[in-house]
């Protein structure tokens, strides 16, 4: 993740955070296990239940100026006839002096987060193979935010602010009662992080991906 390839980050845990083509495709994490800290301030409904802590005790809400209900693994009931928001879902990239690639690659901008972005696009189906599936796709404009680093959404996670790409589709509202919703990207080119000249630690193929698995959503009766 620099000239030598050593990580700068704590132990092979940011593989899993950072979703590198591996953890992607091993990515089987049961939804709802997060930190017993983490999660909503009010349930649902109240007025301020919108407020949605990670398990570094980061109002989501705050840090991205968001009023919607994000949906995640510490914040997984939203209210019935509500937006609501995926994520988020991070791509972290390296950035500077430290960039490498594997043999080979050629980025299409000189930041690996806009070759990232420039190259995206997302698709998150809700309810799949049902007869209530619905499908929507966004463009990074859409539902990419770069100006976010990973420092800020994990304090003490990282040993630097690396730049990351915070992938959060805004959907609509969804019917009272148990759904479940999956996120795929698609990618027009190959896309490799800065961090490792190894292709498998570093490196997104082209075409479409499953970036997470099948997830459950469960909407509420909101509260009054």
């Amino acid at each position: 993740m620099n000239g030598n390839d050593t990580m700068p980050i704590r132990s092979r845990r940011s593989a899993v955070r950072r979703v590198t083509l591996a953890s992607v495709l091993a990515m089987v994490v049961a939804a709802g296990v997060g930190d017993a800290s983490a999660g909503r301030i009010d349930p649902p409904g109240h007025s301020d239940g919108n407020h949605c802590l990670n398990e570094f005790d980061v109002d989501l809400n705050e840090l991205y100026g968001v009023a919607e209900q994000f949906r995640n693994r510490d914040c997984q009931v939203v209210s019935a006839g509500e937006h609501w928001v995926i994520g988020p879902l991070v791509w972290i990239v390296n950035t500077g002096a430290g960039i490498v690639y594997p043999s080979g690659y050629t980025p299409s901008e000189p930041e690996p987060i806009d070759d990232f972005t420039s190259k995206l696009s997302i698709r998150v189906v809700v309810d799949g193979g049902t007869t209530r599936e619905r499908v929507r796709v966004f463009s990074p404009g859409e539902a990419v935010r770069t100006d976010i680093n990973i420092l800020q959404l994990e304090p003490g996670a990282w040993d630097g602010p690396y730049p990351m790409a915070s992938m959060m589709p805004r959907m609509r509202p969804v019917s009272v009662g148990d759904h479940t919703f999956q996120v795929f990207i698609e990618l027009s080119a190959e896309h490799c992080d800065g961090f490792f000249t190894d292709p498998d630690l570093s490196c997104l193929p082209a075409g479409e991906l499953a970036f997470t698995p099948p997830r459950p959503l469960t909407i509420s009766t909101p509260v009054h």
